[in-house]
């Protein structure tokens, strides 16, 4: 049962501790800047504290300066790691899989309210990908609802560019955190669902491109290029679906050779001009790309996306995953499928039977099927996850018509 093993309450003594130092750690990475309200900083237990999902650092960053301790809804797969698994139970985390219902993890989310405790959710689900805040999910204004408890914002403005999600390292420039309180508690259990969601949406919105435009950060560093090709999968030069090389500040496509620069103020550029400046635009397009794609081979058995030398594991929630075998992953319109490095089908999964499909960090793939957790990671480092990610998404949902959990 989730929950049953995690610590009931942080020490208080600890916890003042432990944030002193998290605080000045991360004033030295990331340079922060610090808006919250007096009335905020003062506000008694139980509330809920809602945060936008930029940086691996998130939830860490928006609690250390809270006066009381927030307990975080977490993904499980992060308690298949020893060092993160036991510092999350020791701060209270509660363990949900990612993009299914979780009865075990709602009934501990109600029993830690009982208790006073804060509750932490991160409501687009996981970290966004190109600086933009990600469509939330319709079932956190429900909990919201249920919980009638005071709601706290937390907007990370800078938070994307200090530790891109596909990036390998952290940058300094300036990381504005920005606490607001959206709901006192009285009000929200007679709100309707969507008047809830619209106003949490309209408080999270925010776009890291539009923001580093005016604000124009430097942002220190020498690998702001660094594993971009676990986001970029269409060259806008030459239209190939090849993929990119990267190395420090540079990448390139891997079919016409083309060569873009980021600068110290996250612009994209090229010798020999470049149709988009930043990553947003870029990203917005290529998914259009795919779409048209998929569109095309819709309904046939040919290959959209696949990738080679990737190791698979098998597992189910925070269990440890074992050892499957060496191969490649291969989508089509009609299923996920698994090959042995023989090339031999050790999994043939319908795209209209899969679940809980998710990235982790920014290169492990998990997807559910029959009840089982399957996870892809690359050695290397390089695997594009997100391409099968949106491709999957876009398969059930427009394709299938699939009604998807939110």
């Amino acid at each position: 049962m989730a929950g049953k093993k995690q610590i009931d309450k942080v020490n208080p003594g600890v916890a003042t501790f432990v944030k002193s130092i998290l605080r000045l750690v991360f004033m030295r990475l990331f340079n922060v800047k610090l808006d919250l309200p007096k009335e905020i900083y003062d506000l008694k237990p139980p509330y809920v504290v809602l945060p936008n999902h930029q940086g691996f650092w998130d939830p860490f960053i928006a609690a250390s300066y809270l006066k009381h301790s927030v307990y975080y809804i977490t993904s499980d797969a992060v308690f298949r790691y020893p060092l993160f698994g036991f510092l999350l139970k020791f701060l209270g985390a509660i363990p949900k899989t990612k993009s299914q219902s979780d009865i075990d993890a709602l009934k501990h989310i109600f029993a830690m309210r009982d208790k006073g405790r804060n509750i932490g959710i991160f409501p687009e689900g996981q970290r966004n990908w190109n600086g933009t805040t990600l469509p939330l999910i319709k079932s956190t204004s429900k909990l919201v609802r249920m919980l009638k408890l005071p709601v706290v914002t937390v907007v990370f403005k800078g938070g994307f560019f200090s530790h891109p999600r596909w990036g390998t390292s952290t940058r300094k420039g300036e990381l504005l955190v920005e606490y607001r309180l959206l709901f006192r508690g009285d009000e929200v259990g007679s709100m309707k669902v969507s008047d809830i969601h619209s106003k949490l949406t309209e408080a999270l919105d925010f776009d890291e491109i539009e923001y580093q435009k005016q604000k124009q950060i430097e942002w220190n560093g020498n690998s702001r290029a660094e594993n971009i090709e676990q986001l970029f999968f269409v060259c806008p030069s030459c239209g190939s679906f090849a993929g990119f090389r990267s190395e420090k500040n540079q990448f390139s496509c891997r079919d016409c050779g083309k060569l873009w620069e980021i600068d110290k103020y996250q612009v994209i550029s090229s010798s020999e001009s470049s149709r988009f400046d930043n990553i947003r635009d870029w990203d917005a397009w290529q998914l259009e790309q795919m779409h048209k794609l998929i569109d095309e081979k819709f309904g046939t058995d040919q290959i959209l996306y696949q990738a080679d030398n990737v190791v698979f594991h098998t597992g189910f929630k925070s269990d440890q995953p074992k050892f499957l075998s060496k191969g490649s992953l291969k989508l089509t319109s009609e299923a996920v499928v698994i090959l042995n490095s023989a090339g031999e089908e050790l999994e043939w999964m319908p795209i209209d039977k899969v679940s809980g499909i998710t990235i982790q960090n920014r290169e492990v793939f998990d997807i559910y099927y029959n009840n089982a957790l399957y996870i892809t990671r690359d050695p290397g480092k390089h695997f594009n996850a997100y391409r099968f990610w949106r491709a999957i998404d876009y398969l059930q949902r427009e394709k299938i018509g699939m009604n998807l959990p939110d």
